[in-house]
């Protein structure tokens, strides 16, 4: 009788979820890559699929949750495609993240995980004080998201500061 070692997923790191109907949930056959499926004989066929799982995971809007929750359970994540990743890109990844953070990277990113939530509870409990909220509500009707507008120029970010001081002074 032959054991299988079996290890559960990192319960500090869930398994991401979405509403959308995501590509692997859908076709989950494109991202079924088992070891012995890159050998010389279906190598191409193989390389396809692994292209449009790649070009779906592109378009995952849990993408970066998942490569994260992949690259942390790495017993369950022996096989497949995660995050557009192939095992032997995920074990590459894994020893980049041991060189930059340390061998126990793991806990170090469940530890920062762990400070975030902390943050935002906390945040959520203790409102911003009444200027800054303005200052907040201000920034976001005058200069929108900045990823999705150019850099200001010079004239445009002093009107910006003045009109963000006059809705100080008005306070």
């Amino acid at each position: 009788m032959s054991r299988t070692h079996h290890t559960d997923p990192d319960p500090r790191f869930p398994f991401p979820h979405t509403t959308a109907p995501t590509r692997c949930r859908t076709r989950p056959e494109l991202f079924d890559l088992a070891s012995g499926d890159l050998s010389v004989d279906t190598k191409k066929a193989t390389q396809k699929r692994l292209e449009q799982a790649r070009r779906a995971c592109s378009a995952c809007p849990v993408v970066t949750a998942c490569l994260r929750w992949a690259l942390v359970n790495k017993p369950v994540t022996q096989d497949g495609v995660f995050a557009g990743t192939t095992p032997g890109q995920r074990n590459v990844l894994r020893c980049r993240l041991a060189d930059r953070i340390g061998p126990d990277w793991v806990y170090v990113l469940a530890a920062r995980d762990q400070a975030h939530r902390e943050r935002a509870e906390a945040a959520r409990h203790t409102p911003l004080p009444v200027t800054q909220g303005r200052i907040v509500r201000l920034d976001r009707e005058l200069n929108r998201p900045m990823n999705l507008l150019p850099r200001p120029t010079p004239e445009e970010q002093r009107l910006n500061r003045s009109r963000l001081e006059a809705g100080l002074k008005a306070a």
